[in-house]
């Protein structure tokens, strides 16, 4: 006859050696799971960063020979117009306030009319420029996209007709900031 009884289970493995499998175990799970994060991200990046179109999703950038359009602004009375597009929090604007004070002490008034355009109100948009301490008389509230405007800091040179004469987008190195005020001087001439 065969008595069963229940006798405790050995096992051949210490605590220690089980604890150091599962850990093992964790290791490879968790190895696999940051490698299938980061193929993901890879494909990510590469279909919107390299595999991208350029100006796919931007609006198109006002080009010279186009004309602007801007609610109440007759282009005839200002003769030529610098129009000056901020934003806010944009750190190239910020940094580029000295060149924008700058044209507002060499440029002449009475031949090239001055206009900022930013998305906010426009008091808002005034206390924005008085804290850069550039002053600009005729402030307005506008819509960059329907200005055809990409990014910020952007001037835009019109004509007495409201033609764009010329385009600079972002901020320059002294040498060109000169240029940009030559050429912006002689159209108002």
């Amino acid at each position: 006859m065969f008595v069963a009884f229940d006798a405790p289970v050995v096992s051949r493995y210490s605590l220690a050696e089980k604890k150091t499998c599962m850990t093992k175990k964790l290791d490879i799970v968790t190895n696999i799971a940051l490698v299938i994060v980061a193929v993901i991200a890879s494909v990510v990046l590469v279909r919107n960063y390299l595999l991208s179109r350029p100006g796919r999703d931007m609006p198109p950038q006002i080009a010279v020979g186009e004309t602007l359009s801007l609610t109440g602004v007759d282009w005839q009375t200002n003769g030529a117009t610098l129009v000056l597009a901020f934003a806010p929090g944009c750190d190239s604007c910020s940094e580029s306030a000295p060149f924008y004070r700058r044209l507002t002490a060499e440029l002449p008034t009475q031949r090239v009319h001055m206009t900022a355009v930013l998305p906010g109100s426009v008091e808002e948009s005034r206390e924005y420029l008085r804290s850069l301490n550039v002053e600009i008389a005729d402030v307005r509230q506008g819509s960059f996209e329907a200005l055809k405007i990409r990014g910020t800091p952007t001037l835009i040179l019109v004509d007495q007709q409201g033609v764009v004469l010329n385009v600079w987008l972002g901020r320059f190195p002294p040498e060109k900031e000169q240029q940009v005020i030559d050429t912006i001087r002689e159209a108002g001439s």
